[in-house]
């Protein structure tokens, strides 16, 4: 194999893509040796301030072109004669194709990507890939049924290896017959190291309760003013019952999708009180699990927030809004009841109260139990890399 490609990665703005880079990095690197690895991002930029080009070349995307070169035009006559936006995506996607050849290991490495409505760009790649004779992977994925017509399963079907990385998702694919080459892993953010930095003045170790909220908490039929009311209601509620400190902890930091927007808001209206503060420094995902580590319990929305607790034994309330949140936590506990309380669920603060008591309830016993699984469920993550071995070496 002359070289690896990581493709269909967003970029590290949202600390849970880089999480994916570097636990996926880290799973290959025996196996690498000397095999250079490219990476295709949509923000090249951002990959480049947390530092991921010391381990491999970063290569963007957007191949923009002159409106007016053969490629545009043609592109453009084909979308409006014929509706066929293909070129278009094509076009964008060039400097990832350029990459791809018979001795490449092609790994889709976007846990969610299938999950989303527009699946298309995802569908060419892959489609280039194989026609130019790639080993494919589709690399820790999540997939909603919803969502997997029959265009969708003849893609995935077409994969030389599947890695999912829950047991929903695994159990989906087996139920459409996307059996062959599928295997089921943790997400090999399980595996990212933690990179120690100095906690914030007013965190204290231990005694500190890190909440992360995205945008993906309006994603209710509720105002979004009330959903704001109701998450302040509950902060205020944690200082008048408990005598941590607070700490709001952002993951993403997308203009479009951004953490720190939706964290601001609901300290405003939380009333900016002392012992509440953001983590305000834009640190890398490792040094970011590092602070989550160092919480005595946590609540997150997005996914690879609570990643970095589960794998650091930080008791965990998960806001879920897809099937992700669901299967981790039924791989980890069992169960995911009183795990993880659906954001379309939550109508008021008071049922934010009764899930995190579910936690605060059984902090030691939930600690205990992370601390006793978490070995085997992490060294199962690097398991991983063998399939990705037989796949090369066509055994």
């Amino acid at each position: 194999m002359k070289k690896v490609v990581l493709y269909s990665h967003g970029g590290s703005g949202n600390r849970g893509c880089e999480a994916i880079v570097r636990g996926t990095y880290k799973i290959m690197r025996d196996q690498l040796q000397e095999t250079p690895v490219y990476l295709c991002s949509l923000n090249k930029d951002e990959d480049e301030a947390v530092g991921l080009s010391s381990h491999m070349n970063i290569v963007p995307y957007s191949n923009y072109v002159t409106r007016k070169s053969v490629d545009h035009m043609k592109a453009a006559a084909m979308n409006r004669l014929f509706g066929k936006a293909d070129y278009y995506v094509t076009l964008a996607q060039k400097n990832l194709y350029e990459l791809f050849g018979q001795e490449t290991l092609a790994v889709s490495i976007g846990g969610d990507n299938y999950c989303y409505t527009d699946s298309k760009w995802l569908y060419l790649s892959h489609k280039e890939a194989k026609r130019k004779r790639a080993k494919t992977v589709l690399w820790g994925c999540s997939l909603e049924e919803k969502n997997m017509d029959d265009e969708m399963i003849r893609d995935l079907s077409s994969y030389d290896l599947i890695i999912a990385r829950e047991s929903l998702t695994y159990e989906l694919l087996l139920r459409k017959n996307i059996a062959k080459n599928t295997k089921l892993f943790p997400d090999p953010a399980f595996q990212l190291d933690y990179e120690e930095v100095e906690l914030p003045a007013k965190f204290a170790r231990r005694n500190t309760i890190g909440i992360n909220l995205s945008p993906y908490i309006f994603s209710t039929d509720i105002d979004q003013e009330q959903v704001i009311d109701m998450y302040a209601g509950f902060i205020r509620h944690l200082l008048s019952h408990t005598d941590s400190q607070i700490a709001l902890i952002p993951h993403v930091f997308w203009s479009h999708s951004s953490d720190l927007d939706v964290m601001r808001q609901v300290l405003a209206r939380a009333g900016n009180e002392e012992r509440v503060f953001i983590v305000e420094a834009r640190f890398n995902c490792m040094q970011m699990k590092y602070v989550i580590s160092q919480c005595r319990m946590f609540i997150g929305a997005r996914t690879h927030s609570t990643i970095a607790a589960y794998s650091t034994c930080v008791p965990t309330l998960v806001l879920g809004y897809s099937v992700k949140s669901r299967g981790i936590a039924r791989d980890i506990f069992g169960s995911e009841k009183d795990m993880v309380i659906s954001v379309k669920e939550i109508r008021s603060t008071e049922d934010l109260i009764t899930a995190f008591n579910h936690i605060w309830n059984r902090e030691d016993s939930i600690r205990a139990h992370l601390k006793q699984i978490m070995p085997d469920y992490k060294s199962r993550v690097v398991l991983a890399s063998n399939e990705l071995k037989k796949l090369v070496s066509g055994r």
